[in-house]
């Protein structure tokens, strides 16, 4: 059995709730990776070729590494699917070559937007939004669609699987980014409810078919759902029925009927939701929280129907000493599995993190 092989069954097995030899280690590691090779982060965006070199000398750095959520990366794609400008290093006017790539979230879309939606449908608006209002970044981001595959191919030739291609976003996300979080949330949820979701609906089918035809592509093993903001600590438990969680559940049931793994990326508190997600099939997903939510809780709730990831916080891999990332990680080893767990950090290893803390959650996977 190959080096790929043996840990690919390790995470899969995890997946699937069944016995392993180790808790998996699977980090999720971006702007990290530059900073831990030296690399400014400038020069990391530029070629997504050099991306994944830099990523794959990141993983020898580290050891004691399972598999990885993603093999390159660009913040061009961001706004594909959170619908608000990006800043990138060395390219965007106030951005130095060397510092980390911002989201810059504020009012892009407008009333009559909406409007255009419920008239001419989704497609139409949102390509002629991309490229008029957010600089064409589906443009931007061909080199890192063109060049997935091979990443792909040269982790695995490393010995290192990908559990996960991209996000697939919720219409609550992608218009809560482009509307701008008080705008959508004081306005359009309060005083348009019946109008919004309409465009919901319209969005989601629209997606829905191009998330298939993504996944016909690409046939990866996982797929981020993502829940930013429209969270059970955000919003209401009424307004989450109704506007967050049939979308959740229609993608994750989109990437199960494909044979595709939901990884359900949760960021913020979902403490007051993790009982919607035991409606889904046991052992077919991935539950992963960022350090927010009470990940014993969450054992409790739907430890028993799918596996759950994380969730090492950054404020520890960034300030903390290396023996309390140590404790926690190996607490988190022994409270949340041996069985349907896998260790990583709690969303992305931050910018700043440390690299000993980083090794740290591998060196408690093999103790």
């Amino acid at each position: 059995m190959t080096p790929y092989e043996e840990r690919f069954n390790r995470i899969k097995a995890a997946v699937a709730l069944e016995s392993v030899d180790k808790i998996p280690f699977v980090p999720c590691g971006a702007a990290f990776n530059a900073k831990v090779c030296g690399v400014k982060m400038a020069d990391y965006l530029k070629s997504m070729r050099y991306n994944c070199t830099v990523n794959l000398k990141a993983l020898e750095i580290i050891g004691g590494i399972d598999g990885v959520q993603a093999t390159i990366t660009t913040p061009d794609v961001l706004p594909l699917i959170w619908l608000s400008e990006t800043k990138v290093p060395g390219r965007d006017r106030g951005m130095s070559d060397d510092e980390l790539w911002q989201v810059n979230e504020k009012e892009l879309i407008t009333d009559q937007d909406y409007d255009v939606i419920l008239s001419k449908g989704f497609d139409r608006w949102y390509f002629g939004f991309l490229k008029n209002r957010l600089g064409d970044p589906l443009r931007k981001s061909i080199p890192y669609f063109l060049y997935y595959r091979r990443s792909e191919q040269r982790f695995k030739e490393a010995g290192y699987p990908s559990i996960n291609v991209g996000a697939l976003a919720t219409p609550f996300e992608m218009y809560c980014g482009g509307r701008g979080l008080q705008t959508f949330f004081a306005k359009d949820l309060r005083e348009t409810p019946d109008k919004i979701e309409e465009v919901f609906k319209i969005t989601q089918a629209a997606r829905i078919k191009f998330y298939a035809m993504l996944l016909r592509l690409y046939r990866p093993f996982g797929m981020w759902i993502g829940g930013w903001r429209g969270t059970p600590s955000m919003i209401s438990p009424k307004w989450f029925e109704r506007f967050c969680w049939p979308y959740i559940q229609e993608l994750a049931e989109l990437c199960l009927s494909k044979g595709v793994t939901p990884i359900f990326h949760l960021d913020t508190r979902w403490d007051g939701g993790l009982q919607y997600f035991n409606r889904l099939p046991k052992g077919k997903c991935i539950m992963a929280l960022d350090g927010t939510t009470d990940i014993r809780k969450a054992k409790k709730v739907v430890g028993d129907r799918m596996c759950i990831m994380g969730d090492v916080p950054a404020s520890l891999l960034s300030l903390a000493a290396e023996e309390e990332v140590y404790q926690y990680s190996q607490a988190l080893i022994r409270d949340i599995g041996p069985t349907g767990f896998i260790l990583s950090s709690g969303c992305d290893i931050p910018f700043n993190a440390k690299l000993e803390n980083v090794r740290m959650m591998a060196r408690a996977c093999q103790n």
